[in-house]
């Protein structure tokens, strides 16, 4: 950084403060009355006779660089210092600065207080929300009897129900029974299977933790690295299965790169059906990789449709679905109310409006009633989030935001963090 030496001579009068001073503040100057504005480099002002001192400031010259305050040294006798604050001045200047950044363009949020005032058809009474649990720990029951019965059943049956439960998102209603289905389907002899059974058996151990060898496709792979696939349900359960691979699971990675080609090149041919739509999502994102309480609805009409469904199943799924949504609305309402108390709006204009959606990531992640408080916790977390993120990206400037995260560094290892429980348990 280069720097540029301005000059003035200012006639200076030395008040007796100058001499005695406490420790940590400048001796004060005072300009005569006759004392004119300092002179830019190269300029000698004149003055009424009298002491005179040789101002010198030496400004760095560089993009970007400012300062409050010019602060002249003189090279008199004494050692006396002036300070030419510019900060009064430069107030109403940084004020318009500050409020011309306000140059975002963010789209307002379209919920806005919906979820103050809304009334959800789906309950339009107490009575009726009351009659809906109700029913919904009948058809439970009914269920788990359903799945206490299926060790009588066949293999695939089993892996279905199981499967059909947790597309539904109705697994977290029957934890226990599952977790009982799981042992006994862990030691089960897959041997003799066809390739959707081990497949289907495959992904159901692997997405609960279970160990299981990704050898169990060999005996469906031939020499030339190709699977045996009877139809394209086959390979569906077989590209859904390898994408819960680990490192180094070769014979995965293979199942993959054909399944993929093979799947690619018969969707063509099946344009209308359900299955052609169920392998276009997959191929966009594979089911692992899916939010699965959004697509529940999409899968139920499915069930209820294209498959031989039971009705306990369907029904329940719907109840559920209902009395879930319900629940978020409560909780959105919560959390509406919370942000606008903030007055994020009037307070902090350059700032998205995001909570909702904020609220809707953390439904794809804990979406189950048990997690309410986890949920609306980590909602107003993201929101406040966001408003430091916009505050990086929009309002600030570099010089604004490293004393910006000082501060937050600080904030972090002092005691006034606690303060934070009453922003979030507000």
């Amino acid at each position: 950084m280069t720097s540029s030496t301005y000059t003035a001579f200012l006639p200076m009068t030395l008040t007796p403060s100058s001499c005695h001073h406490s420790r940590g503040s400048r001796p004060a100057v005072e300009a005569s009355p006759a004392a004119p504005s300092p002179i830019l480099p190269g300029a000698v002002a004149s003055s009424p006779p009298g002491k005179q001192m040789l101002l010198v400031r030496q400004v760095p010259t560089g993009h970007g660089w400012r300062h409050p305050s010019l602060v002249w040294t003189t090279r008199a006798t004494g050692g006396v210092v002036a300070t030419a604050n510019t900060n009064a001045k430069n107030q109403p200047k940084e004020r318009e600065d500050r409020a011309s950044r306000n140059i975002s363009t963010f789209h307002p949020s379209i919920w806005g207080d919906f979820f103050l005032t809304f009334s959800s058809p789906l309950a339009s009474s107490a009575q009726q929300q009351t009659w809906m649990s109700q029913r919904a720990d009948q058809l439970k029951e009914e269920v788990a009897k359903l799945i206490a019965a299926s060790g009588t059943c066949s293999l695939y049956q089993r892996i279905h129900l199981i499967d059909v439960l947790e597309h539904l998102c109705l697994d977290y209603l029957f934890d226990e029974e599952i977790n009982d289905v799981l042992t006994q389907l862990k030691n089960a002899d897959v041997s003799g299977c066809d390739l959707q059974t081990v497949a289907m058996w495959f992904y159901l151990l692997r997405k609960h933790g279970y160990r299981v060898s990704p050898d169990v496709f060999a005996t469906f792979r031939d020499d030339q690295g190709k699977f045996a696939a009877n139809n394209p349900r086959d390979l569906m359960c077989l590209y859904n299965a390898a994408y819960l691979r680990m490192h180094g699971e070769i014979i995965l990675d293979e199942a993959i790169s054909f399944t993929t080609k093979c799947l690619e090149s018969i969707v063509p041919y099946m344009e209308g059906s359900l299955l052609a739509n169920e392998i276009k999502c997959a191929l966009e994102i594979p089911l692992p990789r899916r939010v699965r309480i959004y697509e529940a609805k999409s899968y139920m009409s499915a069930y209820r449709k294209h498959t031989e469904g039971d009705e306990l199943i369907i029904e329940l799924a719907k109840l559920n679905s209902n009395l879930i949504q319900l629940q978020h609305q409560q909780e959105l309402n919560m959390i509406t109310r919370w942000w606008n108390d903030l007055e994020v709006q009037s307070r902090l204009s350059f700032a998205r409006d995001r909570v909702v959606e904020c609220y809707f990531w953390i439904v794809g992640v804990y979406f189950e009633p048990r997690y309410s408080r986890g949920r609306i916790i980590l909602s107003k977390v993201l929101a406040i989030v966001s408003i430091l993120d916009d505050t990086y990206d929009v309002y600030g400037t570099l010089q604004e935001c490293e004393l910006f995260t000082k501060c937050i560094e600080r904030f972090v290892f002092s005691s006034d963090r606690l303060k934070l429980k009453s922003l979030f348990t507000k």
